[in-house]
């Protein structure tokens, strides 16, 4: 087993159970350059402010706060303790070096002038920019900006999906480009969803207003309670929305109102790592009705499955969904 940087940093702060770590000094023996990648860790963890104060990374121009799998859950009589900023922050090159860049969440420069936030499956980190915006970006995504920001103009590139409150700013407006799109900010907070697997590029407006453009379209500007899915053509579909399921993902919930199983499964994949696949191409328009907040992986499986009218199989990290017996 290959620890992640969660549990090495659980490992350093005192956190982990006997299992986990039996599991990561079995891991440390197998190669001795790994002693001294911990050791580098430990000494940046030890340099680091105590867990009571609020670290002062102003001079990274943003702060990064993270969150656990919502499938992590504390050992029988563990109180859940979230691992310090400043611990994260400050190892986060060492976890690189000694994980081959598989930080579940990272930040970094990944040229001149660029800074990088990254998420992995099951992840969130919330971006305090130094604009006073505030980015909760959601699994499997990244995104960029300028090193310095706030010096020029207020531009992001996103990919995946990201949660945006904006401090308005007139003389300097609030960029998200995404997919070929932009989405520029009018006082609000909004989704951008923009994953690369999936066809249309979304924004969803939970609060104030958005203009959106993308591929050259005319700009649609877009209201409190509206979504706008774009082609690549550039060609939009603007509907009234409920944004609660759209923005759950800010405060660690899966919610599901109608959604297809394809999109469904799709999801779970970003927040479990997992190979979810269905059976048939006749499941894939099921739709699916639900709510799910810190459960284990095989208890949203179970549920997902029994509201589609289907079972669902498991070897390892691979899940079928298939037709349940006696179900037509």
């Amino acid at each position: 087993m290959t620890p992640d940087d969660a549990l090495l940093a659980r490992y350093l702060a005192q956190e982990c159970t006997p299992a986990e770590v039996a599991a990561v000094r079995q891991w440390l023996s197998a190669d001795p350059s790994r002693e001294l990648a911990i050791a580098r860790l430990r000494a940046a963890f030890d340099a680091a402010a105590p867990s009571h104060a609020r670290p002062d990374l102003d001079a990274m121009w943003f702060r990064i706060r993270t969150d656990r799998p919502v499938n992590t859950r504390p050992a029988s009589g563990q109180s859940r303790r979230r691992i310090p900023v400043s611990l994260l922050a400050a190892a986060a090159v060492a976890v690189a070096a000694v994980l081959g860049n598989r930080a579940m969440v990272r930040w970094s420069a990944t040229q001149v002038g660029v800074r990088e936030v990254a998420t992995s499956t099951g992840q969130r980190a919330t971006i305090d920019l130094a604009d006073g915006s505030r980015v909760i970006l959601g699994p499997r995504s990244h995104l960029r900006m300028p090193e310095r920001f706030g010096d020029g103009p207020r531009e992001v590139t996103l990919e995946g999906e990201a949660y945006f409150a904006v401090h308005h700013d007139s003389a300097h407006p609030f960029r998200v480009r995404a997919a070929g799109g932009v989405a520029e900010d009018i006082g609000t907070c909004f989704v951008v969803r923009a994953y690369a697997n999936e066809p249309a590029m979304r924004v969803i407006v939970s609060e104030g207003a958005v203009s959106v453009t993308r591929a050259g379209s005319v700009p649609i500007a877009l209201h409190a309670g509206q979504l706008a899915a774009f082609d690549t053509k550039g060609t939009a579909l603007v509907s009234a929305v409920d944004t609660i399921p759209y923005v759950a993902f800010t405060d660690g919930r899966l919610v599901f109102d109608g959604t297809p199983l394809n999109e469904v499964v799709a999801e779970l994949s970003r927040w479990y790592d997992l190979d979810i696949r269905l059976d048939a191409p006749s499941f894939e328009g099921r739709h699916i009705s639900a709510s799910f907040t810190g459960l284990a992986e095989d208890d949203v499986l179970g549920a997902v499955a029994a509201a589609a009218g289907l079972r669902y199989a498991r070897r390892g990290r691979t899940v079928t969904f298939s037709r349940a017996r006696g179900i037509p």
